[in-house]
């Protein structure tokens, strides 16, 4: 009786074990003590992390384009019934004429020190409530702008936009190193400095120094929002960038001081690159689909032996076309760090054999000490 009991009891506990491990378990990946706190925010995963059809179908207010096409017709992808797409910008004050008829909200910037004082009244024009400033001023190739002299231009030509209520991003600096060492001179400049929300760049391979350098951001300025209005993964290996993308959008959908992300960007192949959204053809290519939600209604003929085989289609939108949906995996699959197991978290239910597992367990137990 005691050996049979004991094996039944090992048995069972190994089975709890199991389904603790596999069943009751949810993965995080901040780079500081606290947890991602889930929003409601329309378009995001589901509790178990695969989003319902439902969900996908409707826009994600936080999910944006940066740097939308080089050829006009190829926005037609984006800009249909089972996109979720919301927003988008292009580095420039005004839109042109195929985003400003794209039915997707346009951020307008101010990419640097030029024309700045056109730019109230550019903002103005159009309505926006949401401008963009300063791209990339810390570096050489980009606004280049020296901090003091930034935070001046601010108060004398962005500033005034919150007078007419609208809301303010801070200057997009790098994730190099000369990124928050500006940005630390920027806010000590600009003390009055009316800033709503920080914007910022982020390249590079594996979602761990991602996560490291979000939660690196947050905690440098907890009291403001982050849009992370450039990102992507430069790995050669086209599976790693996908499962990139799918677990950081899933990763940054659950962050409430994430306000929203645009992935750089919608554009045909181009050498040694494996982050664009399309493919040859201008129709959208497995990135695409996952970050869009939808899968291609256009296509468009390029006069050039390279594309001799492709055909044109007539962007029709097709409102019942299958959804495109990402699929949950584990965020510390591709190496993403710190790491921690939380048990019983809200993401992880008990599973029904754990808690038979346990319930009998525990009885059989009892049983083993009386017999011995």
């Amino acid at each position: 009786m005691p050996v049979t009991v004991g094996v039944a009891v090992a048995i069972l506990y190994f089975l709890s074990i199991f389904s603790f491990d596999h069943g009751c378990m949810a993965t995080t990946t901040p780079s500081a003590t606290e947890r991602p706190t889930k929003t409601s925010a329309a378009g995001t995963s589901s509790a178990t992390g695969t989003p319902t059809a439902a969900a996908v179908a409707r826009k994600n207010p936080k999910r944006g384009l940066a740097f939308a096409a080089e050829l006009p017709g190829d926005i037609l992808n984006v800009n249909q019934t089972a996109s979720v797409i919301s927003w988008q910008y292009d580095w420039a004050n005004l839109p042109p004429a195929y985003l400003a008829t794209s039915n997707i909200k346009y951020i307008p910037m101010q990419w640097g020190s030029g024309s700045i004082d056109r730019f109230v009244d550019a903002v103005r024009a159009q309505g926006a409530d949401t401008i963009l400033a300063f791209n990339e001023p810390d570096f050489v190739n980009e606004a280049n702008m020296d901090p003091t002299e930034a935070a001046r231009l601010w108060m004398a030509y962005i500033e005034p936009l919150k007078q007419y209520g609208v809301r303010l991003g801070g200057p997009a600096v790098t994730a190099a190193g000369t990124g928050r060492p500006w940005l630390q001179q920027f806010f000590a400049a600009c003390g009055e400095c009316s800033i709503d929300f920080l914007p910022i760049h982020w390249y590079g391979v594996g979602t761990s120094g991602f996560y490291d350098y979000l939660w690196t951001i947050h905690n440098e300025y907890p009291r403001l929002p982050v849009w992370v209005t450039e990102y992507a993964d430069t790995s050669d290996n086209e599976t790693e960038v996908l499962s990139f993308m799918n677990e950081t959008m899933r990763y940054m959908d659950e962050l409430e001081w994430i306000e929203r992300y645009a992935w750089f960007g919608l554009f045909r192949p181009k050498s040694g690159v494996h982050y664009n959204l399309l493919r040859e053809d201008g129709g959208l290519n497995a990135l695409g689909e996952l970050y869009t939600g939808a899968k291609t209604v256009y296509t468009q003929y390029i006069k050039d032996t390279t594309f001799e085989g492709y055909k044109t289609v007539d962007g029709a939108d097709i409102p019942n076309q299958p959804l495109v949906t990402s699929w949950p995996v584990s965020l510390t699959a591709s190496g993403a760090s710190p790491s921690r197991r939380v048990i019983l978290g809200a993401n992880a239910p008990i599973s029904v054999i754990s808690l038979v597992a346990i319930a009998i367990g525990s009885l059989m137990s009892g049983v083993y000490w009386k017999v011995w």
